[in-house]
């Protein structure tokens, strides 16, 4: 398992994505669609820092969305994502915690560099979202910082 990504929620996806890249020198990362296929749809943009192979996802959640929440600069964390190895042994994991996921999610398509994603979340003691996920088919011995 490692720490994949800091996911930060932002009010204009277009103009974030202009800032992070202009300012700090951070690229698309390979897959990530800019513009999004509908901007007035829930969506995330993938950055990465091309020294340090850090990544931020900035996300966009338009208004009816049960994540737009009202917005308070300073508060724009959304989520931490991290990669696992086998998503269904984690959750049992987390089962045996007393802890069920909030919601789950199955791409049968790639998901920026990853063939295949599985997707959960739960809340942490201070109710912070986490996103954990799963490539099934991936070689989960080879880390790559490129892929997602």
């Amino acid at each position: 398992m490692y720490l994949s990504y800091y996911g930060i929620r932002v009010t204009d996806l277009p103009k974030s994505i202009d800032f992070y890249m202009r300012t700090f020198g951070l690229v698309l990362h390979p897959g990530s669609q800019v513009p999004p296929e509908n901007p007035k749809e829930a969506t995330g943009v993938m950055l990465v820092d091309p020294h340090s192979g850090l990544r931020i996802e900035l996300n966009y959640y338009p208004e009816g969305n049960p994540y737009a929440v009202p917005y308070v600069p300073g508060e724009g964390w959304d989520h931490l994502g991290f990669r696992v190895d086998d998503l269904d042994r984690f959750l049992a994991k987390l089962a045996a915690q007393g802890i069920a996921p909030e919601k789950m999610k199955h791409y049968d398509g790639p998901m920026l560099s990853t063939p295949n994603f599985r997707v959960a979340y739960f809340r942490d003691p201070d109710n912070n979202q986490i996103e954990v996920y799963d490539s099934p088919g991936a070689d989960p011995e080879k880390y790559d910082r490129n892929a997602y």
